[in-house]
């Protein structure tokens, strides 16, 4: 029997191509602006709704803290350039290869929030937020 699920471990988050190196947790979120759109001619006493914006945003958390990530990621945060940002099913070498699910998505989106915890003793956790800026692909 085929597997049918996919599994925290086989959904990533991928920034300018690449899976986000050493990720912990992913978080996708998409959601829309509804106005209400009941006019005198509605029938019955429930309100009809009309999509009117779409928002699209990811988080990651990452242990990746080398010099180089780091720099890259304030770098990133500080230029509010766009990147390319998605997400997909992976597979193979580290759990780091595309296999273009067709759930997959990808977008241009800024580097909203960058936080970096650095508790004594332990490994430096980054935690990436990503707002959409336009339509999903």
């Amino acid at each position: 029997m085929a597997l049918t699920k996919v599994m925290g471990q086989n959904f990533r988050v991928f920034m300018s191509g690449a899976a986000i190196p050493e990720s912990i947790n992913c978080s996708v979120s998409e959601t829309g602006s509804m106005e209400d759109s009941t006019t005198k001619d509605t029938e019955g006493s429930y309100a009809q709704e009309q999509m009117t914006a779409k928002d699209w945003s990811v988080s990651v958390d990452s242990l990746a803290a080398d010099l180089t990530t780091l720099r890259a990621l304030i770098t990133a945060f500080n230029s509010d350039s766009k990147l390319t940002v998605g997400w997909d099913q992976t597979a193979g070498a580290q759990n780091r290869v595309a296999q273009n699910a067709a759930f997959a998505r990808s977008g241009q989106a800024i580097l909203n929030d960058l936080s970096i915890q650095a508790n004594n003793r332990t490994n430096i956790q980054t935690t990436l937020q990503f707002q959409g800026s336009g339509a999903l692909a």
